[in-house]
């Protein structure tokens, strides 16, 4: 039988079977087992397995299909810092949410969660959720900038339902992954697309608005109007992974400057005729996103 995992809780993943059916947890055994043993994320939720039913109503995975995507960071710590996590697989496009105020986004961190969906084949969608909390003149400049840049932008607000209904025709006949730090609203977002509470919300700590993990492990939600949800705990952490693909993706400006450097292999730090420095001395290209650029081009 194929099915798709929908939830992975200590060695036991959950499976819901692709042609109806009810969702039956399911272990690893034998080879699989012993490759799990030694394998950072194996399985992960939106994995397509082959799975056998058992005695007792589990079930046990035979096989793992090959992955089509992936949203993915490095492992947390020092001991995982060299290694891949991934968060979702098989998924559409990221619906990347950040918070316009409490806690108010970074650039940086939108840059990071960007280079991941590129790496991982994934069609990004920025999200500016909390819209309601500030006059839209605070972020129009950073707006502009993302569409500029080809992406999609969200403005939402879970107050005043403005974007919601943009939001679901994104999401129609789509595998989403929803992504983001903790108390920037992805549980909230959830709950406004299917008019009810499907997730637990809570506030924003007001000493230093760092968020509160409200999902604990990642689920999968099926949308009434066709197409799927993954909403994955919210990260304070999201070091990138890239092998090039995902950094040369998410900054296509720095890229097409770089073509009219002097040197076709100039680092743009501090080589003759690079154009990318000549961008940033007229004003054409933020010093900040250039510094981002070689800090991910350094790390990934």
């Amino acid at each position: 039988m194929r099915g798709i995992v929908i939830n992975v809780q200590k060695g036991l993943y959950k499976v819901r079977p692709v042609n109806d059916g009810e969702d039956i947890n399911c272990t690893l055994r034998g080879r699989l087992f012993k490759q799990s043993q030694t394998t950072k994320s194996m399985v992960v939720v939106g994995d397509y397995v082959e799975f056998q039913p058992v005695l007792g109503g589990r079930g046990v995975i035979t096989a793992i299909e090959e992955r089509k995507s992936k949203l993915v960071r490095k492992g947390a710590g020092k001991k995982g810092s060299h290694l891949e996590q991934v968060v979702a697989a098989n998924v559409d496009q990221a619906i990347l949410v950040f918070a316009v105020k409490n806690p108010k986004y970074r650039k940086n961190l939108i840059e990071r969660y960007i280079v991941s969906a590129k790496y991982g084949g994934i069609e990004p969608v920025i999200c500016f959720n909390k819209i309601d909390l500030i006059n839209l003149s605070e972020v129009q400049e950073d707006i502009k900038e993302c569409r500029k840049l080809g992406y999609t932008v969200l403005l939402t607000s879970t107050i005043t339902g403005e974007g919601i209904k943009k939001l679901k025709s994104l999401l129609k006949d789509k595998i989403s992954v929803f992504a983001g730090s903790s108390g920037v609203g992805k549980s909230s977002l959830v709950n406004a697309i299917f008019n009810e509470k499907k997730t637990k919300t809570n506030e924003v700590s007001t000493s230093h608005y760092k968020g509160k993990h409200t999902t604990t492990s990642s689920q999968v939600y099926e949308l009434p109007f066709g197409g799927r949800i993954i909403d994955v705990p919210g990260m304070r952490e999201f070091g990138v992974i890239d092998n090039g693909t995902g950094i040369r993706d998410a900054f296509p400006d720095i890229i097409e400057l770089a073509k009219h450097c002097k040197f076709r292999d100039c680092n743009h730090i501090n080589e003759p005729g690079c154009a990318v420095k000549e961008a940033i001395e007229s004003g054409l290209l933020e010093e900040r996103r250039y510094r981002n650029y070689l800090k991910l081009k350094k790390s990934g």
